[in-house]
């Protein structure tokens, strides 16, 4: 029965026990609840007046109280993730902070960094499409996930020989799909590309709980017994892309000149087209015209045509004025020598045929071919 039960207060009735004490509404008596409770204590593991619960018993069952509660919490830093194992099971994964668990043994939480970057290097010797065999020095970065801890403590055994031979194998397939031209020169960065993604695939297809960072290729050369070859071919392809330069700015060049030519050659067409039209228009105009004043006059039409088609001939022709009405002698004027400019050192000389003769000796000629024939003359 309760303490504070109705007709609890009846006479000669027996209260109980007022867990508060006998002062109504006063706060309890620590000391006394302490007391009470070694009490409950003693009655518990078999103490009393002649039991043998003795003070180490107790001392030694607060030391195993305490040690528990020890051992299940744990302190996380910000950088770590703590994975706890209960009787050798994953559990979960400790966030940073205080955090609290089942005590040791029954559970047991491993702490693993997950903001440290890890590295891995490695070279090798490698063929490329094009049959040409390269050494590859490279190198790995990679982080722990945070949320998949647990995958990399307990999903691979040795997780960097793990890395190690994932990228060896990523970078073998992809260099051995790429030429030469493609690993050493333009096109490096797409092939970085290439293997990280196709490491991260593999890493993770086997849940390994590691996210790729970076994939550097640190160097790049051929064999040492074929450097020599090997920089002599590097060489011609650099002289090749030098050629190419140039040629393509001697085409930018002499294009834009051509092209100008061109536009000239077609411009100067046309123009002479149109000239040669109006030409044409205008000598059929003149026609028209002509034909018009020789239907109504045709006789000075002609005459006045005659004329000037004499005029037209005889203005480029050499001319010779010839007087031999005075005397025997044959007197004649170059007047086509006359108007030409005089040259230094030379004497004028007239074109007649094929035969070229100085007006002296021309006029010497003419009075022997006189005096022969008028002897001639007499004599018959």
């Amino acid at each position: 029965m309760a303490w504070n039960e109705p007709g609890n207060n009846k006479p000669g009735g027996k209260k109980p026990d007022n867990p508060f004490g006998s002062g109504g509404n006063k706060p309890p008596d620590l000391e006394k609840i302490v007391s009470d409770f070694f009490k409950s204590l003693k009655r518990t593991f078999g103490g009393g007046p002649g039991g043998g619960f003795t003070t180490p018993v107790i001392f030694l069952f607060f030391a195993v109280v305490a040690l528990g509660v020890y051992s299940s919490v744990y302190r996380i830093n910000e950088s770590e993730r703590g994975v706890v194992l209960v009787f050798g099971k994953y559990s979960h994964t400790l966030k940073p902070g205080l955090n609290f668990t089942w005590p040791r043994p029954v559970a047991s939480v491993y702490r693993v960094n997950v903001t440290n970057i890890r590295q891995e290097n490695n070279s090798g010797d490698m063929l490329t499409e094009d049959k040409n065999l390269v050494e590859i020095d490279y190198s790995v970065q990679y982080q722990i996930k945070e949320n998949e801890v647990n995958n990399f403590l307990f999903n691979l055994i040795d997780p960097q020989n793990t890395v190690k031979q994932a990228a060896e194998s990523a970078i073998r397939q992809v260099v051995g799909t790429s030429s030469l031209d493609q690993i050493m020169n333009e096109n490096i960065t797409s092939v970085l590309f290439e293997v990280q993604t196709e490491l991260q695939n593999m890493l993770d297809e086997y849940k390994s709980g590691i996210r790729l960072k970076q994939f550097n290729i640190t160097k790049v050369q051929p064999p040492t017994q074929v450097n020599e070859a090997f920089n002599d071919v590097v060489k011609a392809r650099e002289d090749q892309k030098t050629f190419i330069n140039q040629a393509n700015q001697y085409a930018k060049a002499v294009i834009p000149e051509a092209e100008g030519r061109v536009l000239k050659i077609r411009q100067e067409a046309e123009a002479y087209k149109e000239a040669v039209i109006s030409e044409a228009s205008g000598k059929a105009q003149r026609f028209d015209l002509l034909r018009t004043e020789y239907e109504i006059a045709p006789e000075v039409t002609r005459k006045r045509l005659y004329l000037e088609m004499m005029e037209k001939v005889l203005g480029d022709s050499p001319k010779v004025v010839i007087d031999s009405n005075n005397s025997n002698n044959m007197m004649y004027l170059p007047l086509d020598q006359l108007m030409k400019p005089k040259q230094q050192n030379r004497e004028p000389v007239l074109d007649l045929g094929t035969t070229y003769v100085s007006p002296d000796s021309s006029q010497q000629n003419m009075r022997r071919e006189d005096g022969s024939r008028g002897r001639s003359g007499r004599g018959n």
